[in-house]
């Protein structure tokens, strides 16, 4: 306190020094300094030069108290430059990755716009269900969910077809569509199911079911489309998607959880139809053909009437990858394919539907 009164005196009295002396710090061992910044001044201005606290320190002397300083001066300045340094850095970073983004959004809007230049194909009737083909070239379909499944046997399930399902919790309603031909008079003939397509259509109807998740190898069944029924026993009543099943169920072998994804593409032109000729035999029907040469042998007098096929109810050129023939413009074809005769006959049923309304 005295050195405080002392200050205050001598700073009444103008003393030099004492005018410098802001405040004493003597818990710390300081002195607070008012100096006058010269270094940035200029001195043709009116202005004084501005003022700055400077702590020296009592225990050391003129020269240490100037080393100290220079040594936190210096580290301010380091300090400063890499603030700076980084500062850059950061901004460099933030403008490469706004270019990286804006490049990406334009390359996005790019592709978009060329997807929705491409031609998009229309879509078969079948696609709304779950469906596959078999490699004998049948038709398998199954159901999304209850409304599904009842809308498949309802609208969809025909004779000669086949009901498939399996006593495991969430296996859909799978219908096994028969394929169909005409004969020399105009009628159409259904032709048997391969036991290759049942086998397939089973195994679809597991691998959909809660037996996937769970690997539960078990078996589906199947029933002809007469056996399924709609109308349930006096006293119960059938929810949505659910049927009654009268007489005997089919029970096919069990059967891996297996399946695989395929690529469905369009035979163009004479020489790709070539190439993919006879990939994938109807088995049925080459039963059916050796049958019947069998009892061509046996009977060569008694010759079965072989049917006559128009090019219009379905060829090669006509269907997607699958097809078991190479058809050319104006030639017969033994036999048609179940789908596009399918796609033929839902074309028109809605062309019939749209008359009727």
């Amino acid at each position: 306190e005295a050195l405080s009164e002392l200050v205050f005196v001598e700073k009444a009295n103008m003393n030099p020094i004492a005018l410098l002396i802001k405040r004493l710090d003597l818990d710390n061992d300081n002195v607070i300094l008012s100096l006058p910044h010269t270094m940035s001044w200029d001195p043709s201005s009116d202005e004084g030069p501005s003022i700055v606290d400077v702590s020296v320190s009592i225990k050391e002397g003129a020269y240490s108290n100037a080393r100290i300083m220079y040594d936190k001066y210096r580290s301010s300045k380091e300090k400063a430059g890499k603030t700076a340094e980084a500062s850059d850095m950061a901004l460099k970073a933030a403008e490469a990755n706004a270019q990286r983004q804006i490049e990406q959004a334009q390359k996005n809007k790019n592709m978009t716009f060329s997807v929705m230049m491409q031609p998009q194909r229309k879509q078969h009737w079948f696609e709304k269900f779950l469906w596959f083909i078999t490699s004998d070239n049948y038709l398998v379909l199954g159901g999304r969910d209850a409304q599904q499944n009842e809308m498949l046997v309802k609208r969809y399930l025909r004779p000669g077809d086949a009901y498939l399902h399996a006593d495991v919790h969430g296996a859909p309603t799978c219908i096994l569509r028969a394929k169909r031909r005409r004969t020399a008079n105009g009628a159409t003939e259904v032709l048997p199911l391969s036991d290759q397509a049942l086998k397939e259509a089973g195994n679809f109807a597991i691998c959909r079911s809660s037996a996937w998740g769970s690997r539960m190898v078990t078996s589906a069944w199947w029933v002809e489309s007469h056996q399924v029924s709609k109308t349930a026993p006096t006293g119960e009543y059938l929810t949505v998607g659910s049927f009654m099943i009268r007489g005997k169920k089919k029970f096919l072998p069990p059967s891996s959880l297996e399946m695989g994804l395929g690529v469905l593409f369009r035979l163009g032109d004479d020489v790709s139809q070539a190439r993919h000729a006879n990939e994938r035999r109807d088995f049925a029907l080459i039963q059916l053909h050796e049958s019947k040469a069998e009892l061509e042998d046996i009977d060569p007098n008694k010759k079965s009437a072989e049917p006559s096929y128009d090019r219009n109810l379905g060829s090669a050129g006509d269907m997607s990858a699958g097809t078991s023939t190479s058809v050319k413009k104006g030639e017969k074809v033994p036999f048609t394919d179940s789908i596009q005769i399918e796609v033929n006959a839902e074309k028109e049923k809605e062309k019939k539907k749209e008359i009727v309304d």
